[in-house]
């Protein structure tokens, strides 16, 4: 009898977790162009388990996102696509599959699959914050806040909720506003580096205290420091390993 698949997918995230402690992702590593054998083992090993399991959800989330990583979007979008085409909802699958369509520019391709997954799991905060992204894109601002505020009530994080509603504002030219969304993402998480480089470019336009007060240079220095960061969408697997492996398991295919 094979191995399950599942227990093997686990062993190759066991091992880019370990990879990403040590190195600071494989993704860091592939985009510097470093003959890494680990990370291009992993990549090899999922890869092999998507040719045996071809259906297999969790090992074509997997094998997308490390593609996507390796900066393949083509393949991680052949392989989303494939996994969204499957009966069920595919929360995951679908906003990595929208990041992509944003990068290249299509909100709507975004909007269209967000709504889908929405009507299978309406209670999903991060669909939400994801739609918020697209209507934002779309130049729908109004759209984009009733979608933060849907996120928020489901329990998505404050700090980015208010973030997010900067971001808004500042779109807007709401400069004063937007200074006091980004001072309350501040207030609850002070090392937040996009909030921090926000509040500097404010100065420009009206004086934007920071919740300690201290001066533009003071925050901009301090963002500079600082290691948080933004979580970008090639960091999906790494950041979400362990719900990845804690999905339900798929029976294997005879």
């Amino acid at each position: 009898m094979r191995p399950d698949p599942d227990e093997r997918l686990d062993q190759m995230l066991i091992l880019y977790n370990i990879e990403a402690d040590k190195n600071g992702s494989c993704q860091e590593i592939w985009r510097a162009g470093y003959k890494t054998i680990d990370c291009d083992r992993i990549l090899r090993e999922v890869e092999r388990l998507q040719v045996e399991f071809p259906n297999h959800p969790r090992i074509i989330m997997a094998s997308a996102v490390m593609g996507y990583e390796r900066g393949n979007a083509q393949k991680a979008q052949i392989l989303l696509d494939q996994l969204l085409a499957q009966h069920g909802e595919h929360v995951e699958a679908a906003i990595l599959r929208c990041h992509i369509a944003l990068e290249e520019g299509n909100a709507r391709l975004c909007n269209d699959l967000l709504q889908r997954q929405i009507m299978l799991a309406p209670d999903h905060p991060h669909l939400r914050e994801t739609m918020a992204m697209t209507q934002f894109a779309l130049g729908n601002f109004q759209g984009a806040r009733s979608a933060l505020g849907m996120a928020g009530r489901l329990g998505a994080p404050a700090w980015r909720i208010a973030y997010h509603h900067g971001v808004i504002c500042e779109s807007e030219m709401k400069w004063e506003q937007a200074c006091r969304f980004y001072n309350e993402a501040l207030e609850q998480k002070p090392d937040y580096r996009p909030a921090l480089a926000r509040l500097s470019g404010l100065v420009e336009f009206v004086e934007c205290a920071t919740p300690q007060r201290a001066s533009a240079k003071d925050w901009t220095d301090r963002a500079n420091r600082s290691k948080t960061a933004v979580e970008p969408a090639s960091n999906f697997l790494h950041n979400n390993a362990d719900r990845l492996r804690t999905q339900a398991p798929v029976k294997p295919e005879p």
